[in-house]
This record gives C-alpha cells, structure tokens and sequence, in this order.
C-alpha cells in the first residue's frame, strides 16, 4: 500500500472513531436528561412536597386539629379536631376525636390506638392530610403531609448544570479494615442519624487526587459532598451522590448526577449532612444547581 493510501485509511479510521465517540456521548447526555426529568418527576409525585409540618413530641398529650388553640394547629381544610396523641417515654397512642372520620393504616379507628414509630407504619389520615410519629436520631416527632400541598403545583424542577461527560470518572474503592456507625448530623433538628461508612473512594479531578467518605445502602455507595460551587452556584449544605457497588475495587463517580438533598424543596423533609472531611478544594460545575428562589 502506497504512503498516500495509508494515510487515507488512517483518516478514515480517525475518522469513524470520532463519529463513533459522537454518538456515544449523545447517547450518554440523552441518558442523563432522562435521568433527571425522572429526579424532577420523583421530587413532584414522591411524597417529598407533602409535608407541611414537624413537630417534637412532648411527653403528656397533644391535642390536633384546625381549631385554634390545639397543640398542632392543622390548615383550615382539617378537622376542627382530629384527636389526641399520647406519650409515655417511648410508648405512643392516638385516640380520634368523636365523629371525626379517621383511618390508620387504611383502617377505620374509633378509639385509642397504640402506634408505631416505624417508617411506613401508624399512618393516620383525615382527608387530605397524613400524621406520623417518627423516630428521627432517637427523637420522636410529629410529621404532618398534605397530599394537596400548593408546593406541588408550584414545583418548577431542578436547575441543573450541563451535561458533560467528563464529569464521569473512574474511582478507586478503599475499604477500611472494619467498617464504621457514624453519627451523622440531620438539617434543621438537633438529632443525628446513624449511618454505616465501610470505606472511602479516591479519584483525579482537576488535576488532583481526591477522597471521598462513602456510605453504604443496599443499591451500592451513598456520597455526600460540598465543593467550591456550594454556597455560590450550588447548594451550601452539599449535594449527594449515588455510585454502583465496588467491583474488583473500582466503581463510578458520575457528578452529573449529583442532586440536592431533599430539604431543598421543602423544609420540612430532614436530610443528612456531609461529613466535614468531604470537602472537595475543587470546583465541580456538574449535577444540580440551586438558587433562593428554587
């Protein structure tokens, strides 16, 4: 083959590998964009706009209801009284007030019922609105939802940073020798969570090595994390994280997929905070922005 013939065919060869990495990241950054219309459509139909209220449980009574002067005043669209909670230490129970029209759990309640504090469990609903007593960093507290929240007609999605894939990097998995219960501090109470951290990831991001604390969930690594966009073009508190479980000590750190945690659009939902060694000295313009008007 002639010299001109084989730089043709190596042009040619450049040539299809640029097309081919084209469509590659097209593929990638449509995959993105579904990613998160499926975030923006979880955040509006998931729950996380209905709650409109978090109350300590004291010990003694609590009287609920929209009447003025109940310990938990309810909006207007409420029962003038639901009922009362009672609580005795850890021992919680709740006695419907008469004639009013109550379910737990789906089932219709009359009089005093002992209730659990477990997540998904003791429901008590009153037309549009949800009460639970809810164990939160060993605290309990009374969380109330409305299903017709004007929130969730307000919700406009999640400002997010372009899609690049150069956000996408490779990252090594350090287990620790055994792994950690961390107590991890919650926005807006004073309780702190306690979450499992086996190991940390280590990564090449602006010409630096990085770390990262991880945190274990059934699906794989659970990352929260502040940079030098938070507080200016992202939110101040930190964005989290999902990567794929470890294999052969490698996994993904994709940053456009970074989301603001959940107490962003309603501040009645608790979130984690990043621990302070995940801290990252670079900027990473990726994921989920945030304004004050989000």
């Amino acid at each position: 083959m002639s010299r001109s013939k084989r730089v043709l065919a190596l042009l040619v060869l450049l040539s299809a590998a640029g097309v081919g990495n084209a469509a590659e990241d097209e593929d990638y950054v449509a995959g993105i964009e579904k990613w998160r219309a499926e975030f923006d459509a979880d955040v509006r139909t998931g729950g996380w706009l209905e709650p409109i209220g978090r109350y300590p449980l004291e010990e003694g009574t609590t009287r609920l209801g929209s009447r003025p002067g109940s310990d938990i005043v309810l909006p207007e669209r409420a029962p003038a009284h639901l009922g009362v909670l009672t609580r005795h230490g850890r021992w919680v129970a709740f006695a419907p007030a008469a004639g009013a029209s109550i379910t737990i759990d789906g089932n219709a309640v009359s009089e005093l019922v002992e209730l659990s504090t477990q997540p998904g469990k003791s429901r008590i609903h009153a037309g549009d609105f949800e009460t639970a007593v809810r164990d939160i960093g060993g605290d309990l507290y009374v969380m109330v939802r409305d299903s017709h929240n004007p929130a969730i007609a307000h919700f406009k999605g999640i400002q997010w940073f372009p899609v690049d894939p150069a956000w996408r990097v490779p990252a090594k998995f350090v287990p620790y020798a055994k792994a950690e219960e961390r107590p991890v501090p919650m926005s807006h109470i004073d309780s702190k969570k306690m979450m499992t951290s086996s190991g940390d990831v280590t990564f090449r991001l602006g010409g630096r090595t990085l770390r990262l604390r991880t945190f274990t969930t059934d699906d794989g690594l659970f990352i929260m994390f502040q940079d030098r966009t938070s507080g200016r073009e992202s939110y101040g508190g930190g964005r989290f994280l999902n990567a794929p479980p470890p294999k052969d000590g490698a996994t993904i750190l994709d940053f456009n997929k970074a989301f603001n945690p959940y107490c962003t659009v309603n501040e009645f939902v608790v979130c984690a905070v990043p621990p302070p060694e995940n801290r990252l000295a670079v900027r990473v313009a990726a994921g989920a922005k945030y304004s004050r008007e989000d």
